[in-house]
């Protein structure tokens, strides 16, 4: 079953109302969400030639999800760690070692 086309045109509109339950909710994307904080705030030393990069690559989403919340020791704003936890919380740690 498909949306009604005027459903669809609402969602579209800035400030529209929720989109259907059946549409699944925003997946935060490590590499257009998550990289950039992390491009921004621990460069040079965690992205490639970096001193740290050979221990502690930040543009791997495997490191993110090593670390977790450790990242925040450097990581202040607000917005920047309600983004990482959202990707955090939509891969649980279970599987993950350090």
């Amino acid at each position: 079953m498909t949306a009604h086309p005027l459903l669809l045109a609402l969602a579209l509109l800035p400030g529209a109302v929720s989109a259907p339950a059946a549409v699944s909710p925003h997946r935060i994307d490590f590499a257009t969400q998550i990289k950039p904080i992390l491009a921004a705030r621990c460069q040079p030393c965690h992205f490639p030639v970096g001193k740290m990069y050979a221990s502690l690559p930040f543009d791997r989403a495997e490191t993110v999800l090593r670390l977790r919340e450790k990242l925040f020791t450097r990581l202040k704003d607000e917005s920047e760690r309600r983004t990482i936890r959202q990707f955090l919380a939509e891969h649980p740690a279970a599987g993950v070692s350090r």
